[in-house]
């Protein structure tokens, strides 16, 4: 059998294998990680929703800024983070453009398949 030098694809899928590995041993592993980004989309639909509440329901600039105020003491300590450098998040490290063709292409995929699965 003669020697074939991997191919750049598989390169990069072994790449990102080993980092989900580091990621599993070092952070958490997989079932921890998901029922950590679950928390934080609750924790975001809550308060996005009472926010959203209390705006709908303004009638001055004041009941705005209150609103407004109510929801940036749970989550503004978290802008301040960012922006001194002290927290990041992986999509940061990934790049915008990245993250949002993922995020794209699987939920055209997850869509194509509960469509046909529908039929």
């Amino acid at each position: 059998m003669e020697y074939q030098p991997l191919s750049p694809e598989t390169l990069l899928e072994l790449e990102k294998q080993v980092t989900r590995g580091k990621i599993k041993i070092n952070v958490a592993d997989h079932e921890s990680l998901l029922g950590t980004v679950s928390d934080t989309c609750h924790i975001l639909l809550v308060e996005f929703a009472k926010l959203t509440t209390k705006l709908a329901s303004a009638t001055s600039l004041e009941e705005v800024k209150s609103a407004a105020t109510q929801a940036n003491s749970l989550v503004g300590h978290i802008t301040t983070k960012v922006d001194e450098g002290s927290l990041t998040f992986p999509y940061q490290q990934k790049g915008m453009e990245n993250v949002l063709q993922e995020i794209e292409g699987r939920a055209m995929g997850v869509s194509e398949v509960l469509s046909k699965s529908a039929k």
